[in-house]
C-alpha cells in the first residue's frame, strides 16, 4: 500500500532501486494492493454464507427436536431448549454484528459450531442442548 502512494518520485529516492525498474514495481504493487482488498471481500462473504449455514441448521434442528419430542416439550424441558436456542442464535447474530473482519478465527469458530449440531438430528433432548451449549461456547470464543 505505500509503495503505490509514494509514486514514481518516492521510489526514485530509495537506494538501490533501479529506475527502469520503478513501472514495474509500482504496477506490482498496486495489483497487490487491489488483490488484498478483494480477497477480503470474498472471506467476508465466504463467512456471511457459512454464517447463514450454520443459523439455519440450527434452527432446522430445534425445530426438528421440539416436533419429535412434543410430549416432553411442553414443560421445563422445553423451555429449556428454547432458551438454549435462544442464546445460540444471539451468539451467531453478535459474530455477525462484530465479525466483519473475516478472520480465520471467525471461520474456524464456525466450523466447529457447525460440527457440534451436526448429526443431531436423531439425539435426545439432553444431547441436543449440550450440543446447542457447545456450539455457542465455540461462537463465543471467537468473538473474545
Amino acid at each position: 500500500m505505500f509503495l503505490p502512494k509514494a509514486g514514481e518520485e518516492g521510489l526514485k529516492k530509495v537506494n538501490g532501486v533501479s529506475p527502469r525498474n520503478i513501472n514495474s514495481i509500482l504496477e506490482q504493487a498496486k495489483l497487490l494492493s487491489e488483490a488484498s482488498h478483494t480477497g477480503r471481500a470474498a472471506r467476508v462473504e465466504a463467512l456471511q454464507q457459512q454464517l447463514s449455514k450454520v443459523k439455519e441448521k440450527v434452527h432446522t434442528l430445534a425445530e426438528a427436536t421440539l416436533q419429535r419430542f412434543q410430549e416432553e416439550t411442553s414443560g421445563k424441558c422445553g423451555k429449556k431448549l428454547t432458551s438454549d436456542l435462544a442464546r445460540v442464535e444471539d451468539a451467531l447474530e453478535r459474530m455477525n454484528n462484530g465479525c466483519k473482519k473475516g478472520s480465520k478465527r471467525a471461520g474456524k469458530a464456525l466450523i466447529n459450531a457447525q460440527k457440534r449440531v451436526a448429526g443431531l438430528e436423531d439425539a435426545s433432548i439432553k444431547k441436543v442442548r449440550k450440543g446447542f451449549k457447545r456450539a455457542r461456547k465455540a461462537v463465543l470464543k471467537a468473538l473474545k
